[in-house]
């Protein structure tokens, strides 16, 4: 994906032309600081965040190759290609960890990082894990046959494979008898397939993913909590994985990678467009703009 970057939303993905270097890529946060009468400084902030994405390019408006178009970035901000949210495989985090820092680590919810489940709040218990995993794994109890309605988005191009793993306190748990993490595969037709439930990696291991889903066969997938148990059912989840390589390149063995990947994404601010020239390049211009994270 030379030069490109693959973009889309549930409906329609493809590759769009690479943002110029120098997308600032910041975050959102809330922060307050008060002067004491002692002289000294009060500051209330919050730990959790949300990116946001200055984008800029240069190229072609009218190419007829849709991943050579900026013509295609308009067209999704516009709603061609159906209403947001967006998602794209962050080319800075495919090749450690796609998934958000809340999703790679549910224990960030203990402080003010959004849960990765809508209606069960969990516990957290401290401990200790080789390898740089988190600190504290997070319990959620799930009620029998529960799927949550809280689901992460991630898009795969046709080049590429989805590798996924999640870690707990125990190995081998599968959300088809138990709670854990289930998993629906799109096709490429965008036609959602049997759900795949992966069996639970023991955290603190070296080995980061044991399931895969190659772009050939599947769009993205959705990943969320579930229960298949006929009966409440617990799951201590430790840490989360994902990783989008080209198909046929192995995950590399280590310790736990922080999340770097994002949520969601919308257009927030309209698409402001420069014209150079329409003799040069099927329409020479210069585009911008900004997306934003959102849960």
């Amino acid at each position: 994906m030379a030069g490109k970057v693959y973009f889309g939303n549930s409906t329609f993905q493809t590759l769009i032309v690479a943002p110029l270097s120098g997308m600032t890529a910041g975050s959102t946060s809330f922060y307050a600081t008060t002067e004491l009468l002692n002289g000294r400084t009060f500051v209330k902030r919050s730990n959790a965040s949300a990116r946001k994405f200055g984008a800029s390019w240069t190229g072609s408006l009218n190419n007829t190759d849709l991943t050579l178009s900026l013509e295609t970035i308009k067209s999704f901000s516009s709603g061609l290609y159906g209403s947001g949210p967006f998602y794209w495989v962050d080319p800075y985090a495919a090749d450690n960890n796609l998934m958000p820092p809340q999703w790679a680590a549910p224990m960030l919810a203990q402080t003010d990082w959004p849960s990765i489940s809508s209606t069960v709040t969990p516990t957290f218990t401290a401990a200790t894990y080789a390898n740089r995993y988190p600190i504290k794994y997070s319990s959620y109890s799930l009620p029998a046959s529960h799927a949550d309605a809280k689901k992460l988005t991630i898009i795969i191009p046709s080049t590429h494979t989805l590798n996924f793993g999640w870690h707990a306190t125990a190995a081998g748990v599968v959300a088809s008898g138990a709670a854990g993490i289930r998993i629906l595969p799109y096709d490429t037709s965008g036609v959602v397939q049997a759900a795949v439930n992966p069996a639970s990696l023991l955290a603190g291991g070296t080995t980061r993913t044991n399931q895969t889903f190659a772009g050939s066969s599947y769009s993205k997938v959705e990943i969320f909590l579930a229960n298949g148990s006929g009966s409440t059912s617990v799951a201590n989840i430790v840490a989360m994985i994902a990783q989008v390589l080209v198909t046929g390149t192995s995950v590399a063995t280590g310790g736990f990678i922080p999340g770097k990947g994002t949520t969601a994404l919308q257009f927030t601010s309209p698409i402001e467009i420069e014209y150079y020239s329409a003799s040069i390049n099927s329409g020479q211009i210069g585009l911008s703009t900004t997306f934003v994270e959102v849960d």
